[in-house]
């Protein structure tokens, strides 16, 4: 059930998210958490609220120390290639892992010093490997370097393989005290406040009506939103929305049949099982893990490019000229398309609807 708030706490809650200044913000929210009563139906916002205010307690704390030194340069990992993969296991066999698909042979105590970079290559693309193992070996200020370098990549690979139920829960558990979900791949509903236009309703949801959306973010002093809600999506979901809960898109990858039934045993449906480390086969997956497409594209009488584009699944012709440049959707005309099981180069509009390996040549006018 959603919490049931007092109106003076969620009136608190509005000032805290209006408020610009990192230092005010954590004031207010401090305020807000103070405000409203402890009690098991709080739990999972009392999570959400300490996570905050940790997380802006260590922004400022690093400003401060900015001001007088220089950042460890060495934990700031820039992104290369198409997409970005975190490994995170334990030491060993993440460590493992990570050497396999990247072919390199670092040691655990260069992993322990700094995110250990790699790259795998396959089927067309480069994703960039980052090693940010979660190992009770690691000091919590280290681990909690490594998660903030993991939490921003495109998705977190888990391979497992003597780890048992007990380091799964950990794991999964030590996700959500940070107030991340990491066992499905999306919320169900998304909150983007805007400067005005009211509340819109975007999808619809077999558990809630708009009235009970605009009614329950109107509570909380948020008059202009854009929600998005998929067919599954409750008020619980609305509230995790609200108060910040986000989504990361963890794989686990089982190494060993044992790992395998265990996951199984667990219910876990975000897994990738791959009976070899073939490279060309692991980014295939991955990429239909993230919900990609690879198009490649092609000038007239010429061959297709050797790097593809990634778009979402379902994407279309209109996508794909946005996303090369705005001079392509401006001027675009026509396109011609190559994909098994069609006419060579057949002619397609705007709207038509792209597939994984779909090779397109654009025409303008």
């Amino acid at each position: 059930m959603p919490t049931n708030l007092p109106e003076q706490a969620k009136a608190k809650w509005a000032e805290a998210i209006a408020a610009k200044d990192p230092a005010q913000k954590l004031r207010l929210l401090k305020e807000f958490y103070s405000s409203f009563p402890k009690h098991k139906g709080t739990e999972r916002l009392e999570m959400s609220i300490k996570r905050q205010i940790a997380a802006l307690e260590e922004e400022l704390e690093k400003a401060r120390l900015r001001r007088k030194t220089s950042a460890r340069s060495k934990w700031v990992v820039r992104k290369e290639g198409a997409l970005q993969a975190a490994i995170m296991s334990s030491l060993e066999t993440s460590l493992t892992f990570f050497n396999t698909i990247s072919s390199q042979d670092a040691e655990a105590h260069e992993a322990l010093a700094s995110p250990l970079v790699g790259v795998l290559k396959g089927a067309g693309l480069t994703i960039q490997l980052i090693l940010t193992p979660f190992d009770e070996q690691i000091g919590c200020e280290k681990q909690e370097r490594f998660h903030s370098i993991a939490r921003n990549s495109d998705i977190i690979l888990t391979p497992l393989k003597d780890e048992g139920e007990e380091y799964v829960n950990t794991l999964i558990k030590w996700f959500e005290e940070h107030n991340i979900e990491v066992k499905k791949p999306n919320l169900d509903v998304g909150v983007k406040q805007t400067p005005s236009g009211g509340i819109r309703v975007v999808g619809s949801s077999n558990y809630l009506n708009e009235g009970e959306i605009v009614d329950f973010l109107r509570s909380y002093m948020i008059r202009n939103a854009i929600v998005e809600v998929s067919k599954t999506a409750t008020l619980d979901d609305l509230e995790a929305a609200v108060f910040g809960r986000e989504v990361r898109n963890l794989q686990f990858i089982p190494l060993t049949s044992k790992a395998t039934d265990m996951l199984r045993r667990m219910g876990f449906s975000n897994t990738i099982s791959l009976p070899t480390f073939e490279q060309d086969e692991l980014v295939n997956r991955i990429v239909a893990k993230l919900g990609k497409i690879r198009v490649y594209t092609k000038a007239p009488n010429s061959q297709p490019a050797d790097k593809p584009t990634l778009l979402k699944e379902g994407a279309t012709i209109l996508d794909l000229a946005t996303e090369i440049h705005k001079d392509f959707l401006k001027f675009f005309n026509y396109a011609r398309l190559w994909r098994r099981g069609l006419p060579e180069g057949v002619k397609v509009g705007r709207n038509f609807k792209l597939k994984d390996g779909d090779v397109v040549e654009l025409h303008m006018s």
